[in-house]
């Protein structure tokens, strides 16, 4: 059946197991915020190069490579915005429910944490494809498409 246990043993036990489950959901969270950073990579790249012929037609017309860096990333970062202000208005939503559980008052630098991230990875998705773009001759970049 059972063995008898000192309360010093069953709590070095139940410690052990909260470690575990913590340790799991850490490795579940970094998971989540690497398939996040690569979704939100991805979409940034694939957003800035659909505006390739813009960004030809705008060089051509003869705006500066800044101006025109200036215009993709006012647009990335409007979108970056959306995303986390949506993504900590869930937190505040959710956080009630796991403060405790789950992070144990780590919440308040997790989240700005996560957010800080995604914001680097957006900039360093839209920066590769604009500037691929501002590279190449604007005729070039009309005649793409």
């Amino acid at each position: 059946m059972g063995e008898v246990q000192t309360h010093a043993q069953a709590d070095t036990e139940d410690a052990l197991a909260v470690r575990l489950v913590a340790l799991a959901l850490s490795c579940i969270l970094v998971t989540v915020l690497l398939f996040s950073a690569a979704g939100v990579y991805s979409l940034m790249s694939f957003a800035v190069a659909q505006r390739r012929r813009e960004i030809g037609i705008r060089a051509a017309l003869g705006a500066s490579p800044l101006d025109v860096l200036r215009s993709v990333f006012a647009r990335v970062a409007v979108q970056v915005a959306m995303g986390v202000v949506l993504g900590a208005l869930g937190v505040v939503m959710i956080a009630p429910a796991i403060e405790g559980v789950v992070l144990a008052g780590r919440l308040a630098i997790v989240t700005p944490a996560i957010a800080l991230t995604m914001v680097v990875v957006g900039v360093v998705a839209a920066y590769g494809p604009a500037r691929r773009t501002l590279r190449i001759q604007p005729t070039e970049a009309l005649r793409a498409d």
